[in-house]
């Protein structure tokens, strides 16, 4: 799911096989901010080759990420330095820190299994 607007999406109770990413906040766009948050319950992940949620924590985002479940799962919580693609051109990196991962399993390396 790919949000570019500003706001709040809910994922919940949903299943994904063999997906990249299951969230992402927009990392480059045009007139690009947030704060966008995202909270995720009930999720049941197979296979998630990149981020169950990556955002943009220099915008304001933040993910929730409760009672989920998975395997094969690279990473939950990813924060990234979005950028305005009308200022900088490129993609936004990754950044360190995890303080805007939220949640009972927002901070953990992957999920549980189901």
């Amino acid at each position: 799911m790919q949000h570019n607007g500003k706001g709040t999406v809910t994922i919940r109770d949903y299943t994904v096989v063999k997906v990249g990413k299951v969230y992402r906040s927009c990392g480059n766009c045009s007139n690009n901010g947030g704060p966008r948050k995202v909270v995720i319950t009930g999720l049941r992940a197979n296979g998630v080759t990149a981020d169950v949620a990556g955002i943009n924590s220099n915008y304001g985002d933040t993910a929730t990420i409760s009672g989920s479940c998975g395997t094969g799962v690279k990473s939950v919580c990813q924060e990234f330095k979005g950028i305005d693609k009308k200022i900088t051109s490129g993609e936004s990196p990754k950044v360190d820190t995890e303080a805007a991962c939220l949640g009972a399993q927002g901070k953990l390396a992957s999920l549980p299994a189901c």
